[in-house]
């Protein structure tokens, strides 16, 4: 048996070349790489402290070993109002670290406040969010492929301080508005080149039926494909949706699991869900080797030797005529460094049979 240092050896004298290239796939995102979700679950089991932060979002209520987180949903706020305290400085409370959190994670180091896209650069100084699971999301979300479901709630009714997340329920009124992002595939790079997606516009919209009243959109927020991160203006659910948003100073709001009745209510009024698609994208390198007949038709396999009884057998070939028309069987090629450190070993489909008399050509796919 043979094995190939393919990178070290072969390149270098011109035997082995490479090519590189980017493979774009896209998948629904939910389970099953399905593209709609229709049931949404919290669990019971998350830690009570995490959600003044946020609600972990799952596909079903079962406990099975399975179900799968999908999403998240938190408020966030500026200044930190509509949440308590939590033992240190008077702002410092969960929905100012969720607004931080998000700052330091979307913005530029000079930018300190999230702004609308529309041509008036509205400033977004408290916010809902939704953050999609990395292992769901994969590389980015797909922009132009997802959609949100949101459903107008009864909070019009209620004095802000009592709307909090335990007294939110869906409007009677069984509204339900759609938000997509502002673009399509056509104009995103999707990773090519090492190009990251544009930030995007959260407008008023349906997949099928593009932006409502495209020539002036309603602007909801921003959508960040490549960090799996969408934000909503708090304000902009407030007036479309009722909302009423808790931002009293030291209150318990609850205001995300107003997003969570939002979206889970949407689908039983309607059975619109939330739609999405995520993209993942890899890197295949492809080697194509040329065996030339000189080479590799010998092996250090202890087969191939014979047994060592004396001294003087050291080195002979067990079998004798080896010694001049020698046989191999190609098994695997290595992937070595520069400073001869195996990386990598590709495994051939079946051992290539290799002597004096013929040639090799391999292609090793890498994939990563």
């Amino acid at each position: 048996m043979a094995t190939i240092d393919f990178a070290n050896v072969h390149k270098p004298v011109g035997r082995a070349t490479d090519l590189t290239e980017k493979i774009i796939f896209t998948r629904g995102l939910w389970s099953d790489n399905t593209g709609e979700l229709l049931t949404f679950f919290t669990s019971s089991t998350q830690n009570s402290s995490s959600k003044a932060y946020y609600y972990q979002v799952w596909l079903s209520a079962s406990s099975a070993c399975d179900n799968q987180a999908v999403f998240s949903v938190a408020y966030g706020h500026i200044s930190g109002s509509g949440s308590v305290n939590s033992g240190g400085e008077s702002s410092d409370t969960p929905s100012r670290a969720i607004y931080s959190q998000y700052r330091l994670l979307c913005l530029d180091p000079n930018e300190t406040t999230f702004t609308h896209r529309d041509t008036s650069s509205t400033k977004i100084n408290n916010f809902y969010v939704i953050n999609f699971d990395r292992d769901k999301v994969g590389d980015k979300l797909d922009p132009g492929n997802f959609e949100i479901s949101i459903a107008t709630l009864n909070g019009g009714s209620h004095a802000n301080s009592f709307y909090t997340g335990s007294n939110v329920s869906v409007s009677s009124s069984n509204s339900v508005i759609s938000l997509i992002d502002d673009t399509s595939d056509a104009t995103d790079t999707l990773g090519f080149g090492g190009i990251p997606s544009n930030i995007r516009a959260l407008v008023s919209g349906t997949i099928d039926g593009g932006i409502y009243n495209s020539t002036s959109p309603t602007y909801y927020g921003l959508v960040y494909p490549d960090l799996g991160t969408i934000i909503i203006d708090a304000q902009m659910l407030n007036t479309s949706a009722s909302f009423n948003t808790v931002t009293g100073s030291n209150i318990a709001g609850d205001n995300a699991m107003k997003l969570f009745k939002s979206i889970s209510g949407s689908a039983l009024i309607n059975n619109s869900g939330f739609t999405a698609r995520a993209v993942d994208i890899k890197e295949q390198d492809f080697y194509f080797i040329r065996v030339f007949n000189r080479d590799f038709n010998y092996s250090n396999n202890p087969t191939y030797i014979s047994p060592l009884t004396t001294p003087a057998e050291y080195g002979k070939l067990a079998i004798t005529p080896f010694q001049y028309e020698p046989t191999s069987y190609i098994t695997s090629i290595g992937l070595y460094n520069d400073q001869k450190e195996l990386l990598a070993v590709a495994k051939v489909s079946q051992p290539l049979q290799k002597s004096y008399t013929g040639e090799l050509s391999i292609t090793v796919k890498l994939e990563y």
